[in-house]
């Protein structure tokens, strides 16, 4: 039987060598930076491979993370450890239901069409062994910063 490295969105990640000279340019943006940590909402910088090369406070509160750093190279469902996250072994974006993904159809729309998009999407996380859905309100927007683009993602959860 042949692996597969996908099923939806494409596999390839950077390597961390590559990931830290990206983070490097995004930390450069020192205002950003402060405003996006001012923020409650869970916010995000990726690269176009999806890997996640800054988190705010709010994002790495919420994940109990001790820092952004530990993140870094990662996606964004593997963060949050979506059970399809685990399809594949290239994580979040490439399993079988992935397709499904408000979250990954939000940023791969606004990778095609080049402007923000929004949607509601929803993340499905093993807890006490149960599945249970996250819903939130998600924005994806493109970011040039030293002439690449980046994606800024931005998620308010949803009360039920």
């Amino acid at each position: 039987m042949t692996k597969v490295d996908t099923y939806f969105a494409p596999a390839k990640k950077l390597d961390q060598g590559d990931i830290y000279l990206q983070t490097i340019k995004v930390l450069g943006k020192r205002k950003l930076i402060k405003v996006l940590n001012l923020l409650p909402n869970i916010v995000a910088i990726i690269n176009m491979e999806r890997q996640i090369l800054f988190a705010n406070d709010s994002f790495i509160k919420t994940i109990n993370m001790e820092n952004f750093e530990d993140g870094l190279g990662m996606r964004l469902g593997d963060l949050f450890a979506c059970v399809n996250s685990h399809d594949t072994e290239f994580g979040c974006g490439t399993g079988k239901d992935c397709k499904y993904c408000s979250l990954i159809l939000t940023f791969l729309k606004s990778q095609e069409t080049g402007v923000r998009q929004e949607n509601v999407g929803t993340i499905t996380v093993e807890r006490d062994g149960k599945n249970v859905a996250l819903t939130f309100h998600v924005i994806a927007s493109p970011l040039t910063i030293d002439n690449e683009i980046f994606y800024i993602i931005i998620l308010t959860p949803k009360n039920k």
